[in-house]
Formats: C-alpha cells, sequence, structure tokens
C-alpha cells in the first residue's frame, strides 16, 4: 500500500475540528435514522439526548490521536448508499472512552450547505467496534 493514500495526522485533525465546530454551531444532517436506533441499541443507549451527547465526546477522543484512531479508507472511502451524501469522502475512526467497555466506531462526512457554504456533520454510523 502506498503512503500517499493514507490521509495525513493533519487532515484527520482538521476533519475532526471541522466535524466539531459544525456540530456546535449548525444543525447536523442525520444520513437514516434506522441506524441511529439501531446504533442506540448496540451501545446499550435508550435516550436520543445521550446519544447524541456521545458523539462531540467520540471527536475530542479521536482528536487527541487522529492518526492512531482513523479507522477509514486509504483513500477514504466515498458514500454511494445515501443520496443525501452521495460521493462524499466519509471519516471513520474508533475510540475507547471512559464509561465503555468496548471501542466505539463513527463515521460522518462533511457537506457544503448549497445556500449558505457553511460545512455540515452528516452521521452515518456510531457502534461498536465490529
Amino acid at each position: 500500500m502506498h503512503g500517499n493514500l493514507h490521509p495525513t495526522a493533519k487532515t484527520l485533525a482538521a476533519k475532526l475540528q471541522a466535524a466539531k465546530e459544525a456540530l456546535a454551531t449548525r444543525p447536523l444532517l442525520v444520513v437514516s435514522a434506522a441506524h441511529v436506533r439501531a446504533d442506540m441499541e448496540d451501545l446499550g443507549l435508550t435516550n436520543q439526548s445521550d446519544y447524541w451527547a456521545l458523539i462531540p465526546q467520540l471527536i475530542e477522543a479521536a482528536l487527541a490521536d487522529p492518526a492512531g484512531t482513523y479507522a477509514g479508507g486509504r483513500p477514504p472511502l466515498r458514500s454511494t448508499k445515501h443520496d443525501s451524501i452521495k460521493n462524499l469522502e466519509m471519516w471513520a475512526f474508533q475510540v475507547t472512552l471512559t464509561g465503555y467497555s468496548f471501542p466505539i466506531y463513527f463515521k460522518f462526512c462533511l457537506k457544503v450547505h448549497p445556500r449558505t457554504s457553511e460545512i455540515l456533520y452528516c452521521h452515518v454510523d456510531c457502534h461498536p467496534q465490529r
């Protein structure tokens, strides 16, 4: 495998930082509500607010070691399943948080809003690492 296909730590940190800022300041785009329900069950969560509070914690944990927590494709895979994020790069990470006995895998895309040019966080997955 060629080294230039792997996103750099700087690129990964920039994607995570953009996701963090987008989540803090703008509405998020949920790609699949069915995924969220299944992911909540897999994580043992019954409350959606607990699920959504988990996402910034995961991003923050991944920011501590972007290259070490990156679990995505090399190069990053592009979405093909969902029209709302079609052809966008998917950014996947795996971290272990205090209070969880297993690593958690999460994946997102970043999308430019067509009218405002703001970056939107597009939520794809968040579940125990499989």
